[in-house]
């Protein structure tokens, strides 16, 4: 269990994911290994999370004479039953949609939440925080998409409890619960404090050496400042973003923003380097490389 925790520490802590996938992959196959299933089903939700995030990979445990990154039809018979794991890979489900800003996906899994949360769920605390800090920033991007007010109210429950975690240690949850304010005046528009709050939460993350939320900060400040109309002022606060998501070893991510870097600004990231794509650029020759600073 004390493996289980530390692992889960590890990712939302936002160590390198390479070195977290080392020590997932281990801890798979020595709990394979000694046939802990209860755990070991509801360690893999997370694991997958992992997987998401970095990319396709070839070297992935085998698990009861599975891959570990396929979730069986007996986990799927399993969450019917053990309410840990239904919560866990409900939740990681949700987590990878938003990370991913697959909507669509996102909204069926949390319009489900309110039922699945209620079940009783013995959590380690640290994740159960961490699930608290993303349901947060989901119900905030739900309630601008729906102009529904229950997802406001869930919103600023999430904002209120991430205020507590703070309060009881600030190094851990202070950039969360500015990003969750932030999220919070955007829906309200009250713009100056949303910018405010985002500048705040990407400088808290990167103090605390956060690398993995100082690049979500810095990506939802740039959607933010994409829907006020500010699309330059936007590009900056991408591409840290982009930055960071390779520093943290999350390259499946990277490249999905890199995606949305070239459909909205015409621009393809390589490295530190920005190349321009003219309009009506034919071959690669026709790229123009400058940097963006």
């Amino acid at each position: 269990m004390s493996l289980a925790g530390s692992m889960v520490c590890e990712y939302w802590s936002g160590k390198q994911l390479s070195a977290v996938k080392s020590t997932m992959d281990d801890a798979l196959r020595r709990m394979s290994a000694q046939c802990v299933v209860p755990l070991l089903m509801q360690f893999l939700p997370l694991y997958r999370s992992a997987l998401a995030m970095i990319g396709k990979v070839d070297d992935v445990p085998m698990v009861f004479g599975s891959r570990a990154d396929v979730e069986t039809e007996e986990e799927r018979k399993m969450t019917e039953t053990n309410l840990h794991l239904l919560k866990t890979t409900h939740f990681n489900k949700m987590y990878v949609g938003f990370m991913f800003r697959r909507y669509d996906e996102v909204k069926p899994l949390a319009d489900a939440h309110d039922a699945v949360a209620a079940l009783p769920f013995s959590v380690i605390m640290i994740g159960h925080c961490f699930h608290m800090f993303y349901w947060g920033l989901i119900s905030f991007w739900v309630a601008r998409k729906t102009g529904d007010v229950i997802w406001y109210d869930r919103g600023k429950e999430a904002v209120q409890k991430m205020r507590s975690y703070a309060n009881f240690s600030s190094w851990n949850f202070s950039n969360k619960s500015l990003l969750l304010q932030a999220e919070q005046y955007f829906y309200l528009k009250e713009f100056e404090s949303a910018k405010r709050c985002y500048d705040d939460a990407i400088s808290f993350a990167k103090d605390h050496r956060f690398v993995h939320e100082e690049a979500l900060a810095c990506e939802l400040a740039g959607y933010f400042l994409v829907e006020r109309g500010e699309r330059n002022s936007s590009l900056p606060y991408f591409l840290r973003a982009q930055r960071k998501y390779r520093e943290w070893g999350a390259s499946a991510k990277e490249e999905s923003l890199n995606t949305y870097i070239q459909e909205w600004f015409g621009v393809v990231t390589e490295g530190e380097a920005v190349w321009e794509r003219p309009r009506r650029a034919t071959t690669d020759l026709d790229l123009r490389k400058r940097r963006v600073s």
